[in-house]
């Protein structure tokens, strides 16, 4: 999903330095099916010559993730920086975690970075989605409980079905 807040006109930036700010609401971005997207700020600083346009992201973005523990949902913001640098003249573009070099196609006015946006928000997303409730004061994660239920698990380490004895005999 495209958002107009993320294209910006080529003939509208000045030459050398310039910033715009793009406030994004809960249905402008969509991420994954998993993580859902509630808005972002996104500070964009250009930087244009006759020769490249030089694009510098900073996102601040909230999501809500599923705790991969309780699977109960709580609230992550994500922090993020991308840089990208759009050419004009043939290049090879190529792609990081942290950057890109992009060619503008001869006679587009327009360069739209919401897949770089949406991108780098995926990618600050914490692998292991914790909820904060599984952290103590110091930030440390805490550790899982062993709860047994029933009166067959409290026996459970005791008895040894007589077909495993049988078998440890063998060794």
């Amino acid at each position: 999903m495209e958002t107009d807040k993320l294209i910006f006109n080529l003939h509208e930036l000045p030459n050398g330095a310039s910033s715009r700010q793009a406030i994004m609401g809960q249905d402008e971005l969509v991420l994954e099916k998993d993580i859902r997207f509630i808005g972002a700020v996104v500070d964009v600083n250009f930087y244009k010559t006759n020769h490249f346009i030089e694009v510098k992201l900073k996102i601040k973005a909230e999501t809500e993730l599923i705790c991969d523990r309780s699977l109960n949902p709580f609230i992550q913001i994500v922090h993020g920086t991308y840089h990208i640098l759009f050419e004009p003249d043939p290049v090879e573009e190529s792609d990081t975690d942290k950057g890109a070099v992009k060619r503008i196609p001869h006679g587009d006015l327009q360069i739209n970075i919401s897949q770089e946006v949406r991108d780098t928000i995926l990618l600050n997303v914490p692998f292991k989605k914790i909820h904060p409730d599984f952290f103590d004061s110091e930030g440390n994660l805490t550790e899982f409980e062993t709860k047994y239920f029933g009166h067959d698990a409290v026996n459970n380490n005791e008895s040894i079905d007589p077909r495993w004895a049988a078998l440890k005999k063998l060794k």
